[in-house]
This record gives structure tokens, C-alpha cells and sequence, in this order.
């Protein structure tokens, strides 16, 4: 049984987030290790990773949710409720 669009991005979803928490928590274990994050290479390196997982999921998620966009149906706008009485407002002497 072949797998449908849908399911192969929801895999793909699934393997960018395992490699986004590796990402995250080398990130860390390298802020760990040099204090100074100006001068830390491994640091900049895990994070520019993690953003650019990051981004590639949110690719990922719009593509899906332009393929599943097609079938949910759009909500029907509701009229808005008429005003049958009106208030009169009076502002207070001191106002």
C-alpha cells in the first residue's frame, strides 16, 4: 500500500523533529562548555542548525496544510445582531 502525500510529510515532520531536539541539545551542551557565547563557534553552529530545522519544518507544515486546505470546508460568516434599543449617554456634570 502506497503512502499518501500527507502521510509522507507528516514523516518528514517527524524525522526534521528528532534532528531539532539533537540540534537543541548540542546547542546547549555547547553553551556548556565555553561560557563566552561571542567566541563560541559550536554554539553558533548548533544554533544556525537548529534555525534552519526550524524553518524547514514550517515549510513542511504549510505545504501540508495547503494539501489538506482543499477539503475543510470555510466557516459560514454569522449576521451580526441588530440593535433594537438604543442608549442615550449623558455625560456627568464634571466630565
Amino acid at each position: 500500500m502506497e503512502e499518501t502525500k500527507a502521510e509522507t510529510l507528516r514523516h518528514i515532520i517527524t524525522k526534521f523533529r528528532k534532528e531539532l531536539e539533537k540540534a537543541t541539545l548540542e546547542k546547549g551542551l555547547a553553551a556548556e562548555d565555553n561560557k563566552d557565547l561571542r567566541e563560541n563557534f559550536a554554539y553558533d553552529y548548533w544554533d544556525d542548525k537548529e534555525r534552519m530545522i526550524t524553518i524547514r519544518i514550517g515549510k513542511v507544515l504549510k505545504e501540508l496544510s495547503d494539501l489538506t486546505k482543499a477539503k475543510v470546508q470555510k466557516p459560514v460568516k454569522k449576521k451580526p445582531l441588530k440593535q433594537t434599543e438604543k442608549i442615550s449617554f449623558q455625560p456627568h456634570k464634571w466630565i
